[in-house]
């Protein structure tokens, strides 16, 4: 007897299910005939079987039609639509009938998006929401058939329709109270539909049940991370790295995803190399880095990128099936999730600015700023299609500027111009100025817009924010020593007009709270400080007046970046732009010469070294024509009773002095005999002949055996 006979004999799946006590899965039977078809290769036997039975039981012809669509002889799987289209409308009670024509209506999906000569962009996607609604009605007709459960919340998950992801919510949340929650697999799927339709907490708590009902641990605390850290909840960072310490196939691979929006190729690198505990040291590594550089709490980028993931999926999905790209196009995601808005917005969250204007002849289109430091990123956004090819309305895309939105060409430019006008001031500058101007403005707009593209797309932040911007100027000195290590003193001063100060017995008290992070150049964290600095004055600061202190930290030997923030109360503060700062080596095996410490009296913060010298501090370069400069530095590394050259000059800024020869604006030379392993010099400037401008400080030391060390401090000369 062939395989097709034995297959012909099997028992026709029951129309009425027995008693409940004796009552198997409703899907047992039908499973077991697609199992029993799973061998069959004869796509001529199948054709017999279908001929045979799609009359009589098309419930049976149907499976054996499913076969046929799976070896390639029923490519759009036409008759198993046909089939379970039959035994539905003959028995509209029976959920194996919907459950099959779900399964054929989500085959004949994959294959009308495999189907290169299909065109459009949502080629597939009508097939699969008429699977996913057939997997519901089976649902709804047996709340206990698992597998339409299953495929239902797969289904869901990857269409990201928020209404049919409510829609689907009710259905498993019936299944799971009728006894469907007694399959660990439902609650995973159940949780997951809860969380992509918004339901946080309820999502958290399908995955405890999960976990408790012997679900994959690994898997299953990965997905409970994810939802208490995208409520900001701190409990979720102990499973999240619990679970990245287990060996788990599927776990392992959701971590992958979830780093991939933000992570380089390097880093996913290292990630694959990792096992067990490394997997979970590197992950707090990687988000503990990111904490450091953006001057933040552990753990708070982690939860904030989860938050980011969901917020992104929700708001900004990609509900096409093909993107088609045109020449206006500047970037390309490669995503299958979100459109070119979700990936700005995982990698740097909400921006300052969003708007969304409508423009007559205009394709649907966003514009968003974000404020940083370091320069402001802009970024536009454009759905729709024009005459340069691509595009779709519901997949909005990156273009480098506003005049490449698309229907911009058949829009009017003052239109377009001017609903970008609270963005900058180029915008103005576009419409308003001359030929030339206007064409000059357009370069520069165009230029903001492709480095805001190359940047947004390739790094990631959570910068501090504040509602109210303190005017502030700080600088970072490596100079002195605290009990063996090398101090390097931020020094700033905040513009008293933004400044609140409290009113004490003595006087006035203002209080700053100083972040401070030295990063090395992979940016990971050498040192780092969150101080409140209390300075006391005896009277409410002048709105003319600075507000100047100082914070110190402990950092090693060599160049690093770093990063600041001050800030008064949470809604006040200022993030100050990327700085460096050099800290000379103090092993003693070589000659070390500290940073310049310069400042004015009245103009700068007073610091007391391990010596008990008072110096001045200056928060910036800036100091009075005809003032004298207090100058301090440290030279270590130096060998008692030998005699050191110190050479202290100041030379006009961007002149060739220092390299030709040419006699220096102000010197100041002499020999000093070391008496101990660390020279402390403190010198006066005077700078009373000197016009405004920009000058070099610079002091040179050289040694006895003719080797010298030296730094250079810019500063800037005004009249006030």
């Amino acid at each position: 007897m062939t395989v097709l006979g034995r297959i012909l004999l099997l028992p026709v799946l029951a129309v009425s299910p027995p008693l409940h006590a004796q009552q198997s899965p409703p899907w047992s039977a039908f499973q077991a005939l697609r199992d029993s078809l799973a061998g069959v290769t004869d796509t001529i036997e199948l054709r017999v079987m279908l001929r045979r039975v799609r009359d009589s039981d098309p419930l049976r012809g149907g499976v054996a039609a499913l076969r046929l669509g799976e070896l390639r002889a029923d490519i759009d799987f036409s008759h198993a639509i046909s089939c379970f289209r039959r035994a539905a409308r003959q028995e509209p009670g029976r959920a194996e009938a919907w459950f099959g024509l779900g399964m054929a209506e989500t085959l004949r999906s994959r294959a009308e998006m495999r189907d290169p000569l299909r065109l459009g962009s949502r080629v597939g996607l009508g097939a699969l929401e008429r699977g996913a609604d057939h997997h519901a009605r089976a649902l709804q007709l047996e709340p206990r058939f698992v597998p339409a459960a299953l495929a239902l919340a797969e289904i869901e998950l990857s269409l990201l329709d928020t209404t049919r992801l409510r829609t689907a919510r009710g259905v498993l949340r019936s299944a799971v109270r009728a006894g469907a929650s007694g399959h660990p697999d439902v609650l995973l799927a159940w949780g997951r539909v809860e969380r992509a339709a918004g339901t946080l907490e309820m999502a958290a708590a399908a995955f405890r049940r999960y976990l408790a009902n012997g679900g994959n641990r690994a898997l299953g605390l990965l997905e409970l991370a994810r939802t208490r850290l995208a409520l900001g909840r701190p409990d979720g960072k102990e499973p999240y790295y619990e679970g990245a310490s287990l060996e788990d196939r599927e776990a392992i691979a959701g971590y992958r995803a979830d780093l991939e929006p933000i992570a380089a190729d390097s880093n996913l690198n290292d990630f694959d190399r990792q096992t067990g505990h490394h997997r979970a040291a590197f992950l707090h590594r990687f988000w503990t880095d990111r904490d450091h550089l953006e001057l933040r709490h552990e753990g708070e980028r982690l939860r904030e990128h989860y938050r980011r993931l969901i917020f992104a999926r929700r708001h900004f999905p990609l509900t096409v099936s093909r993107r088609f790209y045109g020449r206006l196009d500047a970037y390309r995601s490669g995503n299958n999730e979100v459109d070119d808005r979700g990936i700005i917005y995982i990698r740097h969250g909400q921006p300052a600015d969003r708007l969304r204007p409508f423009i007559f002849r205009a394709m649907p289109n966003e514009s968003w700023r974000y404020v940083r430091a370091e320069g402001d990123l802009l970024f536009h956004f454009s759905a729709g299609y024009d005459g340069n090819g691509g595009g779709d309305l519901y997949d909005y895309r990156l273009v480098q500027s506003v005049l490449d939105l698309r229907g911009a060409e058949d829009a009017p430019r003052d239109q377009l111009i001017l609903s970008r006008q609270s963005l900058s001031p180029l915008y103005s500058r576009m419409l308003n100025w001359g030929r030339y101007g206007s064409a000059n403005a357009e370069a520069s707009e165009r230029s903001i817009g492709a480095t805001s593209i190359e940047v947004g797309t390739t790094t990631d932040a959570y910068e501090l924010q504040f509602k109210r911007r303190l005017d502030a100027v700080a600088d970072l000195i490596s100079v002195g020593r605290r009990q063996g290590n090398s101090l390097a003193h931020l020094v700033f001063g905040i513009e008293a007009s933004g400044t609140s100060g409290e009113p004490t017995a003595e006087g006035v008290e203002y209080r700053v709270r100083v972040r401070l992070v030295a990063l090395d150049r992979h940016d990971r964290s050498v040192g780092t400080l969150d101080t409140v600095v209390v300075i006391h004055h005896l009277r409410t600061l002048h709105a003319d007046e600075w507000l100047v202190g100082r914070a110190e930290l402990s950092l090693p030997g060599g160049q690093w970046s770093y990063r600041a923030a001050l800030a008064q109360g949470d809604s006040t503060g200022v993030v100050l732009p990327r700085n460096t700062v050099r800290v000379a080596n103090t092993d003693g095996r070589s000659l070390g010469l500290s940073d310049i410490a310069l400042g004015s009296p009245g103009r700068a913060v007073s610091w007391i070294t391990d010596a008990a010298d008072t110096v001045l501090l200056a928060p910036s370069a800036l100091f009075r024509r005809g003032s004298e400069v207090e100058t301090y530095y440290e030279v270590t590394g130096a060998r008692p009773q030998a005699w050191y050259r110190h050479q202290i000059t100041v030379l006009r800024a961007g002149g060739r002095e220092a390299d030709d020869g040419k006699r220096p604006l102000v010197s100041l030379s002499f020999e000093e005999q070391a008496a101990a392993e660390v020279i402390r010099s403190r010198r006066t400037v005077r700078l009373e002949r000197l016009k405004s401008g920009s000058y070099l400080v610079e002091v040179r030391v050289t040694g006895p055996d003719g080797m010298a060390q030296v730094r250079r401090r810019a500063i800037q000369l005004i009249d006030r």
